[in-house]
């Protein structure tokens, strides 16, 4: 596959089911670190942590997808982030999923269309030998979450 026409996706799993973003805007995968709650913050910002001098927004996937989660009831467990960096001084952004797959490369061809109802989130899904994997927009989910603007305590 010519690199034209095939993009490299992380999959990750969210409950049962199979995502996957752009692997370009994802910076790295790291397990969380000690989280901070923030005071009345919408429920989908599970807090901020400390990334190597970088704080990071944490934002619960499965809260904002309204899929019930794995590790809902384990509350000391270390969870998988998808790190964000966002250019022009936007914030870092940090998504946790349940567990991170792998990296994944793909035709264009093999992408099916989004299904209306995503709400432009949804990039396309892929049939695969384990089912659908749903594609992601990273930086539209940011937008609609009105997190673009900078970090969760500038809204």
């Amino acid at each position: 596959m010519s690199d034209k026409n095939s993009v490299q996706l992380i999959t990750f799993k969210i409950g049962d089911n199979v995502y996957a973003v752009d692997i370009q805007s994802i910076s790295e995968v790291v397990e969380t670190k000690d989280i901070a709650k923030l005071p009345r913050e919408h429920s989908y910002i599970e807090g901020i942590m400390n990334l190597r001098g970088r704080i990071v927004t944490l934002i619960n996937l499965s809260e904002v997808l309204g899929i019930p989660t794995a590790l809902e009831n384990k509350k000391n467990s270390k969870y998988k982030v998808l790190i964000s960096m966002n250019d022009n001084n936007k914030g870092t952004i940090g998504f946790i999923v349940d567990q991170v797959l792998g990296v994944l490369r793909v035709s264009k061809s093999d992408i099916d269309k989004p299904p209306l109802s995503s709400s432009g989130i949804v990039k396309g899904v892929v049939k695969s030998d384990k089912g659908l994997i749903v594609i992601l927009d990273i930086n539209r989910l940011i937008s609609n979450l009105g997190l673009e603007g900078g970090s969760a305590l500038e809204q």
